[in-house]
């Protein structure tokens, strides 16, 4: 009989709060280990969506808090990316900018892997930020990384790197079974490209691709509220042989009891059944937004929430054996080894 794992995506709305996006990340992650999953995967800029000076600050107690997490759910769980200002030997980031680091951990809490994005995004974009250039604030990372689970060894990737097909080969010729792609793609490119990358690198690869997106509105600088950036989401699992995995998706809105309608998020209320973010608050600044939630619970007024949307938990299985049963069918790996012949005429 077949042995499937499950998998689940948690697609965010991240936003600069992190607290709200730790609660918010513990609600996808919580809902997923109850159901079964072996293995969470978040999106690029899980933990802080702008502000990445700022978050990088928190880097090592973020990680940890990860830690934790995987060990408390039972889960593996791919963190997302995080701004770390240093390299994985430990020396400091250069000219004093960042890594976007990608870390996996098991679920006794001990973190497996960690990937820096090699493929830093730089393009002009008719949406309202025009000019992406993630170079200004990242050093771009220089190791590939595959990394063993009990399911099969997973080779990790950050958004852009999708677009990419060598380095998804390559990843495939150090054993990958299994693409991460935790990404936050613009709503423009993303309506354009998302689905037909992850499948080209689940062709490319023979491996299953996990396509983890950030989704709807975020205002990256609450200073200016003005500065929205639209992110794509349509979060998906792409099979080895390029068809998209059937997948279950369970709004958390509605899983935790909360204002289906709008599906805005309440920090006070949540905070109370999700232990691991309870105690983040005790270590994390208050943001502003959070500020108004507690004046407003102090006057008893109506419940106002921050306009950041509830997770939604996308579930799928991993075949195995299907998988190999396509590697067999179709030997791919070795033809496409890039021959140049020289042209002498």
């Amino acid at each position: 009989m077949t042995k499937l794992t499950k998998f689940a995506i948690v697609e965010l709305n991240s936003q600069t709060d992190i607290l709200a996006n730790l609660q918010s990340i513990e609600l996808g992650i919580k809902i997923a280990s109850e159901r079964g999953t072996r293995m969470v995967i978040l999106p690029e800029n899980a933990f802080c969506f702008g502000k990445q000076g700022f978050a990088s600050q928190y880097f090592d107690a973020l990680k940890a808090w990860s830690a934790q997490a995987a060990r408390h759910y039972g889960v593996y769980l791919l963190a997302g990316t995080l701004p770390c200002p240093y390299r994985p030997d430990g020396t400091p980031v250069a000219d004093g900018k960042l890594r976007q680091s990608s870390l996996l951990f098991d679920p006794a809490g001990d973190c497996l892997a960690r990937y820096d994005k090699i493929h830093l995004f730089k393009a002009t974009v008719n949406d309202s930020t025009g000019n992406y250039d993630e170079g200004r604030t990242f050093e771009a990372g220089n190791a590939l990384i595959v990394a063993d689970t009990e399911f099969g060894k997973v080779g990790m990737m950050v958004c852009f790197d999708i677009r990419f097909p060598t380095l998804a080969v390559k990843l495939r010729e150090l054993g990958a079974d299994i693409l991460t792609a935790p990404s936050a793609f613009t709503y423009q490119t993303g309506k354009a490209h998302w689905h037909a990358l992850l499948t080209a690198r689940a062709l490319d690869s023979q491996c299953m691709v996990i396509g983890a997106g950030q989704t709807g509105d975020h205002v990256v600088n609450p200073s200016a509220p003005g500065n929205v950036r639209s992110t794509w989401g349509h979060s998906e699992f792409i099979r080895s042989d390029g068809e998209r995995i059937l997948t279950q998706t369970i709004d958390a809105a509605n899983d935790a009891a909360t204002d289906a309608a709008t599906r805005d998020f309440d920090i006070i209320n949540n905070l109370a059944h999700l232990p691991l973010s309870a105690k983040a608050a005790s270590w994390l600044p208050k943001s502003d937004g959070r500020q108004e939630l507690d004046k407003n619970a102090d006057q008893n007024t109506n419940k106002t929430t921050p306009s950041q949307q509830a997770p939604s938990v996308i579930f799928a299985d991993f075949d195995a054996d299907a998988q190999q049963i396509t590697r067999q069918n179709i030997a791919l790996l070795e033809c496409q080894k890039l021959t140049i012949i020289a042209n002498n005429t």
